[in-house]
């Protein structure tokens, strides 16, 4: 799954919690879409200075909302 594994990729030590995530969180899904389309689209663009400029920032943006959500969900986990 495409999706899944750009998301592993980018944060390998939270495998457990991404695969978890997906199945049971549909905004975690969506998120994890969304980054896949914008790393696709940054590599389709990277000749491109200026589009390649706004998907890395989307991308970036996008992995900030991830982590957020990985990092909320340790936190649950641990009660």
């Amino acid at each position: 799954m495409e999706q899944l594994s750009a998301i592993i990729s980018r944060f390998p030590a939270h495998e457990l919690s991404i695969r978890r995530l997906y199945a049971r969180a549909p905004e975690f899904r969506s998120l994890c879409e969304d980054y896949a389309t914008a790393r696709c689209a940054l590599e389709r663009w990277i000749a491109d200075e200026r589009k390649a400029d706004d998907f890395r920032r989307l991308s970036e943006e996008i992995e900030l909302e991830i982590q957020e959500l990985l990092e909320h969900s340790v936190d649950w986990n641990r009660h």
